[in-house]
């Protein structure tokens, strides 16, 4: 940190202080050029010639990087909730962008009652497999 920053930082109680507002001043959160560049990468996307899981991994460090851009403080309740918004939202578009033979497999997902998670395996072993060649789609 150079003495012209440091100064600024010189008077906080905390080094949690000092992170918090080193973030809300450098963070890049408010770039929305690139925030509107990444969602465009993420609508476009399509599962097209690569695997299932080549086409997740796509979306997935998409995902990734866009949250960088969008730290939000709310409390525990909250922000529970609202990641399972994003998740349901990420699940949809993961869905939109396969191709169509596995549709039948969406159909099945959709209809039940709590939408798995994209990041997680299951627990249990009755997991949702397309028989392809490449028998990359497991829920």
């Amino acid at each position: 940190m150079t003495p012209e920053i440091s100064r600024n930082y010189m008077f906080y109680f905390s080094a949690r202080e000092i992170w918090e507002n080193l973030i809300e001043t450098y963070s890049m959160k408010e770039d929305s050029a690139a925030c509107y560049d990444i969602e465009s990468k993420i609508f476009n996307s399509r599962q097209g010639t690569l695997s299932v899981t080549e086409y997740y991994g796509t979306l997935n460090g998409l995902w990734i990087e866009l949250d960088q851009y969008q730290g939000m403080k709310m409390c525990k309740a909250n922000s529970i909730a609202y990641t399972r918004l994003i998740e349901r939202g990420r699940i949809f578009k993961f869905f939109h962008g396969l191709n169509f033979e596995y549709n039948p497999i969406q159909v099945q997902i959709l209809g039940k009652e709590q939408l798995p998670s994209l990041s997680k395996k299951p627990d249990d072993q009755s997991c949702l497999t397309k028989e392809t060649p490449t028998q990359d789609l497991q829920w």
